[in-house]
């Protein structure tokens, strides 16, 4: 399908580019500072995502966009805590939120299709023009200053929008830092991660059992994360150049 220009502009005070919950949360409060706000997300929700395990300093900031309700009535499992194999040492070791947080001690193990839905329907709720489906594609300059951004709607039509400000909220897209020659890579943390979802996993004793549980290796570390569906995360973090020498030699599975 060819895609269809227009001459008409739009203009706003911001626009933010990705609505998953960095996107959705700066929206939202923004939207709430009596600002026009679009959102624009290239896929539609709930849609799935990897990042399930949530920190308590999450908590506040639930808390001021009014969807810990939300969170509570999703039935995500609570996170009490870490359980680690790390080092030298063979027998695995927790530690606990309450220990260094008393106002929040404990975060959630969420499912990110969940969770990012619950965040992104509440910035409609709060006001937010949101668009999904919606496919940006660059930004617009006004001498060296980003004016707003082009963008590929649902039907194929080219569309753009004039923004005071734009959010860049793309995630590991990083539509705004490679335009703008931005992005920089830190060497120490040049990884490669594998991982799925299983039925059936084995939890940690009570009461750890929905605890993040993270186990180190000669190249890498590990991870497992329940979640309330009954299903767990799964993963290894290993450095990216033996992960790829490993899938040249074995192939992926």
């Amino acid at each position: 399908m060819l895609l269809t220009f227009t001459n008409k502009t739009e203009n706003v005070d911001v626009v933010v580019i990705g609505g998953g919950p960095a996107g959705s949360t700066a929206a939202t409060m923004l939207a709430r500072k009596g600002w026009h706000v679009v959102l624009l997300e290239s896929e539609y929700f709930p849609r799935k995502h990897i990042g399930e395990s949530l920190l308590p300093a999450s908590l506040p900031i639930l808390e001021e966009l009014n969807v810990s309700a939300s969170m509570e009535s999703a039935g995500f499992l609570k996170k009490w805590g870490a359980t680690m194999v790390w080092g030298k040492e063979r027998d695995p070791w927790s530690w606990h939120f309450r220990e260094t947080n008393a106002n929040n001690p404990h975060s959630y193990q969420v499912d990110r299709s969940q969770f990012d839905d619950i965040l992104l329907k509440n910035s409609l709720n709060n006001g937010v023009d949101v668009r999904q489906g919606h496919r940006v594609t660059q930004p617009l300059f006004k001498g060296n200053r980003v004016s707003g951004v082009q963008y590929i709607t649902p039907d194929m039509g080219c569309r753009s929008i004039n923004a005071r400000v734009a959010v860049d909220a793309s995630g590991q897209s990083v539509l705004l830092g490679r335009n703008l020659n931005l992005r920089r890579w830190d060497d120490f943390f040049r990884n490669l991660s594998v991982y799925g979802y299983f039925t059936e996993t084995e939890s940690l004793p009570s009461p750890d059992e929905s605890n993040i549980f993270i186990e180190s290796y000669r190249h890498g570390w590990l991870w497992h994360i329940p979640l309330h569906t009954g299903v767990s995360s799964v993963g290894a973090v290993m450095d990216s150049k033996y992960g790829q020498s490993m899938i040249s030699k074995y192939g992926l599975p």
